[in-house]
């Protein structure tokens, strides 16, 4: 059964490359130090080509966006307008860097916030949250509070950003525990959960939430 701290033990594999290059449906990435690995495990690749089957919108945020590989995705599948945004000041500079690397997919802009507090007033048609619920040292510039706290604040804040047709995509595995589940968690704040992908493998289930207003 896998577990959080054996997750932290292969992480810690990648961790000792960076900073490296590496390529993820055609986006060529630098991750840099202290950034989470986008080529880590199966949540990134496994939501990147689901996202890449959507709808684009015209306006789209990153939430998180560590190396900027989900922004990219979103400009990839055709949304006009992205913002990335990340508490990491390091992830941020790395994401801004990669934008050179993916001159197709330029303009992507990012910005350094916790959460929703930099975010300029804009209502977004499309929103990806892989949020971080490991480790929750305090590395990558994530808080020590876990992915509980982390969904709690989002879904508190996100309203003011969206629309009722805003479409909030969020990745998730099983083997983290029931906590940090955002299809709980976004029902106390007027949200629902659908599952609208899934695989499985080595390490449990896998899933992808599409969140909307209630």
């Amino acid at each position: 059964m896998m577990n959080i701290s054996k997750r932290e033990s292969e992480l810690a594999v990648y961790l000792d490359k960076q900073p490296y290059m590496t390529e993820l449906d055609g986006i060529t990435l630098k991750i840099a130090k202290n950034v989470f690995p986008s080529n880590f495990g199966i949540t990134s690749s496994f939501f990147g080509q689901f996202m890449l089957q959507q709808k684009p919108g015209n306006t789209a945020l990153d939430m998180g966006c560590g190396s900027g590989y989900f922004a990219f995705v979103l400009k990839k599948m055709g949304c006009q307008s992205v913002l990335g945004v990340d508490f990491n000041q390091d992830a941020v500079r790395c994401a801004t860097e990669n934008v050179q690397f993916n001159p197709t997919l330029a303009p992507v802009n990012f910005l350094h916030s916790d959460l929703f507090i930099n975010v300029p007033a804009i209502r977004f048609d499309l929103i990806v949250f892989n949020f971080n619920y490991y480790p929750s040292n305090g590395d990558f510039g994530l808080n020590a509070d876990g992915g509980q706290e982390i969904l709690k604040r989002f879904f508190s804040q996100v309203s003011a950003y969206i629309t009722p047709q805003t479409r909030i995509y969020i990745p998730y595995s099983y083997f983290v525990g029931a906590e940090h589940d955002p299809k709980s968690i976004c029902t106390r704040f007027g949200f629902f959960a659908e599952i609208v992908a899934t695989i499985t493998n080595q390490s449990g289930e896998h899933v992808v939430y599409e969140v909307m207003q209630a």
